[in-house]
């Protein structure tokens, strides 16, 4: 908003003070404090009726000015205004002159071609400043022109510390966990877990396979495993003593009791299964109960 104030001002300014012709003016971003490499900033700001067309070969190009001065940058903006037209020309500059005491600086004007005729763009001046080494008092001794080392800033370590600590434990724990899951010494020695083995074969096998051959093929692996883990046959009768010895396995019993039942249909009624992918799932789902009940040990 402060900019586009600006430029109604600037173009208020410029109607009056040349209606009807081709107005000029140039401004900088401050005309002095300038060292050498600063970059100066310029503005060049064209007011023309609407007929009139600003030629951009007329623009200067980048490039050394001198052995001084360099222009580094130059970028125009056009803007219609009512019946004129308005064009910004920013310009960017380089300084290269070495002041030895503060001097004034050119910027060398040149010509804008607008339309059919030859509009001179004055040129203006900046100043610059020198870099003058301001020399401490005279001492007696060369360490007297050192400065003194600042005071040490204290450091409250137990914060930090007790956070290592913490964090240090928190990863000896994970260490040890992940250790027992996955059987590395000293657990190494842990009973097998013949059920967790299980639920990966019947989870691949049931991705593979659910004909009646692979069901009566998961129920013997699932048989196997029980007496694996009991450490002898294990029959449905038994089953109250193998759950007082494993009472993990305990939440279980319904699920026992269903698994025992339809090993019985299917091995020794002599009937096929309903239902074999129903029956597959709810014997996939029971050995994944187990192998989570076996992990809990």
């Amino acid at each position: 908003m402060r900019c586009f104030l600006a430029v109604l001002a600037l173009l208020s300014t410029l109607l009056a003070a040349s209606a009807g012709g081709i107005a000029v003016s140039v401004q900088s971003a401050r005309p002095f404090g300038y060292f050498v490499g600063d970059l100066i900033y310029a503005q060049v700001d064209v007011l023309a009726p609407v007929g009139k067309e600003l030629s951009g070969a007329s623009l200067p190009r980048p490039g050394a000015l001198s052995t001084l001065l360099d222009l580094r940058d130059v970028e125009v903006k056009a803007i219609k205004q009512g019946d004129r037209r308005f064009w910004r020309i920013a310009l960017v500059y380089q300084n290269f002159y070495v002041a030895l005491d503060v001097h004034n600086v050119e910027i060398p004007g040149f010509d804008l071609r607008i339309g059919d005729e030859t509009v001179p763009v004055p040129a203006w001046t900046v100043g610059v400043s020198p870099l003058r080494e301001i020399a401490p008092a005279q001492q007696e001794r060369a360490v007297d022109y050192l400065r003194a080392d600042g005071d040490p800033t204290l450091v409250d370590e137990a914060g930090p510390r007790a956070l290592a600590l913490v964090f240090a434990g928190l990863a000896i724990l994970s260490m040890i966990a992940v250790a027992r899951d996955r059987g590395w010494p000293p657990f190494h020695r842990r009973p097998a877990r013949v059920f967790s083995a299980l639920a990966r074969d019947l989870a691949r096998q049931a991705r593979v396979s659910r004909d009646a051959a692979a069901f009566n093929l998961a129920l013997r692996n699932v048989h196997r495993a029980i007496d694996a883990s009991h450490g002898a046959s294990l029959l449905a009768e038994d089953l109250p003593s193998f759950l007082g010895r494993r009472p993990e396995f305990a939440p279980l019993q319904p699920s026992f009791d269903r698994f025992f039942a339809l090993s019985r249909s299917r091995f020794f009624a002599d009937r096929a299964v309903a239902d074999i992918d129903r029956d597959f799932s709810e014997l996939l789902r029971f050995v994944q109960a187990l192998s989570r009940a076996e992990r809990t040990q």
